[in-house]
């Protein structure tokens, strides 16, 4: 591409029948300066696309991710990028360049439910109360406190306090992020999960995740989302604390691969609470500061999801880009 634009400028600039013209058996000059001048940039490219191209091998072929998990995880980690790029066009509320509203969400998801697929709409409203129009959100806004309440651990099950258990992961941070997270969410599991946690930790900003309830339990409001994105078995309903451990050890074991790294996943319990508190299905991301010890209040929050994930990405980086200005400079 770079040769390509190189050599449509200069044909541009060249007199008419000058341009690579044989003279004796060689080329002009002008024919010559072009080769040399683009040859750095094009081999500049052609080494990151072998590199893009070896790991995406290596990847599908020796390290697709943990069994168990997804169906098909070679053609899911092949076709990663695609994916990203389907949904974040086919999920669009109005331009796309700013998060999108309740309000926003709440016309799209009629048509795209009660219009389009009227046969799961009354699954649609049990599982996505948020998303119906007339519902006036009650999910804590920037600047207000952050909701506490009790998560469980999937190693032990014991009983620990969100908050607190925040404030640990935060470490010496002033900031956390609280990501919940549902598995049996086609997006979630296809690239958003990820990539909301890689941002928080590129900006050097700790991840606490809480897994809830399933977003599409298959027992019902089954995703009609699935081909590359099909999970091995089938999540139901989570009948009671030790089935909403083990669909969360999945989810964790799942993104821990996906990241690189290991990530710390606790469950919310079984009454939901924090989910609802939190209006999370069928997943979203909190940024909290954890700088005042009197206090964990609300400094950034996504949007319901997974509408206008492009925006939300950015809108992320905006806001730790400013954080991390802000704290350089001692503001």
């Amino acid at each position: 591409l770079m040769a390509t634009s190189l050599l449509r400028s200069t044909l541009q600039r060249e007199p008419a029948g000058s341009f690579c013209a044989c003279r004796g058996g060689g080329l002009d000059g002008s024919a010559i300066r072009l080769a040399l001048h683009s040859w750095p940039g094009l081999w500049s490219v052609l080494v990151r696309v072998a590199e893009v191209v070896c790991w995406t091998v290596y990847e599908v072929v020796f390290n697709p991710g943990p069994r168990g998990v997804m169906k098909l995880p070679r053609l899911h980690t092949l076709l990663a990028a695609a994916i990203r790029h389907q949904v974040i066009s086919l999920a669009k509320v109005g331009d796309g360049v700013a998060d999108a509203t309740y309000e926003e969400v709440q016309a799209f998801e009629e048509v795209a439910w009660k219009v389009n697929r009227p046969e799961q709409w009354d699954s649609f409203r049990a599982h996505r109360p948020y998303s119906l129009k007339g519902y006036h959100s009650r999910a804590p806004d920037v600047g207000a406190p952050a909701p506490d309440g009790v998560v469980h651990s999937l190693s032990s099950g014991a009983e620990m306090r969100l908050l607190s258990t925040a404030r640990a992961v935060a470490g010496s941070s002033s900031l956390v992020a609280l990501s919940f997270d549902s598995l049996s969410c086609p997006v979630w599991r296809g690239f958003a999960g990820a990539e909301l946690h890689r941002i928080a930790r590129s900006f050097g900003v700790p991840v606490l995740h809480v897994y809830m309830a399933e977003a599409h339990p298959d027992d019902a409001f089954p995703s009609p989302m699935q081909g590359p994105v099909a999970l091995a078995s089938e999540l139901r309903r989570h009948r009671d604390l030790e089935e909403r451990k083990a669909a969360a050890g999945r989810a964790q074991a799942f993104l821990t691969h996906k990241v690189g790294r290991p990530v710390v996943l606790v469950a919310d319990g079984m009454g939901d609470a924090l989910e609802e508190a939190y209006e999370a299905r069928p997943f979203r991301m909190f940024i909290l500061d954890v700088s005042r010890p009197d206090a964990c209040v609300v400094a950034h929050k996504t949007g319901l999801a997974p509408f206008n994930m492009g925006a939300k990405f950015a809108e992320l980086r905006a806001f730790l880009c400013l954080w991390r200005s802000r704290a350089r400079n001692g503001a």
